[in-house]
């Protein structure tokens, strides 16, 4: 969570238009390219082809060395969280406890992306002692015979692998009297799981998560719109997520609910309702160097192997970005770089929008773009 100290300099930024004077509230990292599974709609492992985001396909891990410099940086830039996911599995990189404690040392909060299938005692008791924040396991089913259907031609047992490695890191904690790593159970919502929430439900209580988390398939321009929801499927499923709200706040520390209704009422055509604000917010580090607005884009703004972050976070690449991206008409304009549809910040760009707004008309030439 930002201070205020921080929000004021966010503001002082969106003034000049396109120089930061904050670091990144937070940022997201491709740990390694590497993974054992082929999720359905992963935009890098489906079985329906790789999206490639930067040319450098041939570093596979990100160097320790490089984020090491990264971090000892963000640590004076006031940088608040970092997310650890990547196009690949994290727990196949070798050095994966490494960046959690480097990160730890520098004051992040450090979330942990895995689909789960790795868990095992070791690598739980390495997490615990960690002091990991948020363990978050994404699994796009909630029975066997989900699973088969999302996870096409990967090992079925792989489910009961995921569940019994939940169930013995809820069973560790317990036993150390450990409330870290926090777990949230999150599923990508598509046509093959919607009905079945309520399964995932009980399937996170009696595994000990303390969380859950919905977020809307991401259709990558057409390829995955086979398992997209209908837009009666899509008010299906948020009626039953408000008719289980109740039941949910009670039993999970949080529940996911208001904020996948909220990115399903936005819509796929964020662009249309939004401006981008993520320039300011956030930066994407990929495992070649390259960092990137988010990872959903393709302009890249430059490299750590060539520049330091902080001069990468003002540089030109980044404040041409923000410049065109503050307006709906410059957003619209990057969609052959931008896949925005269902955009996992978009109520990031929300709440900042909320305030600016009203800002903004004073800003020159803000008036007529919005």
């Amino acid at each position: 969570m930002a201070t205020f100290y921080e929000k004021i300099k966010l503001f002082q930024g969106l003034f000049t238009q396109e120089v930061a004077y904050t670091g990144p509230f937070f940022l997201t990292m491709d740990l390694t390219r590497r993974c054992n599974l082929r999720c359905y709609g992963c935009r890098y492992h489906s079985p329906h082809g790789m999206i490639a985001t930067t040319k450098d396909n041939i570093i596979q891990d990100y160097p320790l060395d490089l984020f090491r410099k990264v971090t000892a940086e963000l640590k004076t830039m006031g940088t608040g969280s970092i997310c650890i996911s990547g196009e690949g599995e994290p727990f196949l990189h070798p050095h994966l406890l490494d960046f959690v404690s480097i990160a730890k040392e520098a004051g992040l909060q450090v979330v942990l992306l895995t689909n789960g299938t790795l868990l095992d005692e070791h690598k739980i008791t390495s997490l615990i002692a960690s002091r990991l924040d948020i363990l978050k396991v994404s699994l796009w089913a909630s029975s066997f015979e989900e699973y088969e259907r999302n996870y096409q031609g990967a090992n079925l047992s792989n489910f009961y692998r995921v569940v019994e490695g939940l169930q013995l890191l809820a069973q560790l904690k317990a036993a150390q009297g450990s409330t870290l790593p926090s777990v949230v159970l999150h599923q990508p919502i598509n046509r093959y799981n919607f009905q079945n929430t309520p399964a995932l439900v009980n399937l996170a209580l009696a595994t000990g998560c303390d969380g859950l988390s919905f977020s809307p398939l991401r259709t990558r321009r057409g390829r995955f719109v086979a398992g997209a929801l209908s837009p009666e499927e899509e008010r299906s499923f948020c009626r039953t997520l408000k008719q289980m709200k109740k039941r949910l706040k009670s039993r999970f520390i949080n529940d996911g609910i208001d904020h996948v209704i909220k990115r399903f009422q936005i819509g796929e055509a964020v662009w249309e309702k939004l401006p981008c604000y993520i320039g300011w917010l956030h930066a994407y580090l990929k495992v070649d160097g390259a960092v990137l607005p988010c990872g959903d884009c393709s302009l890249v703004m430059g490299n750590l192997g060539d520049h330091s972050f902080q001069e990468i976070w003002n540089g030109s690449a980044f404040r041409a970005f923000r410049r065109q991206t503050r307006t709906r008409a410059g957003l619209r304009a990057l969609t052959d770089h931008c896949d925005c549809a269902f955009c996992c910040y978009a109520l990031d760009n929300a709440r900042v929008h909320r305030f600016f707004r009203w800002v903004s008309l004073f800003c020159a030439g803000e008036r007529s773009q919005h």
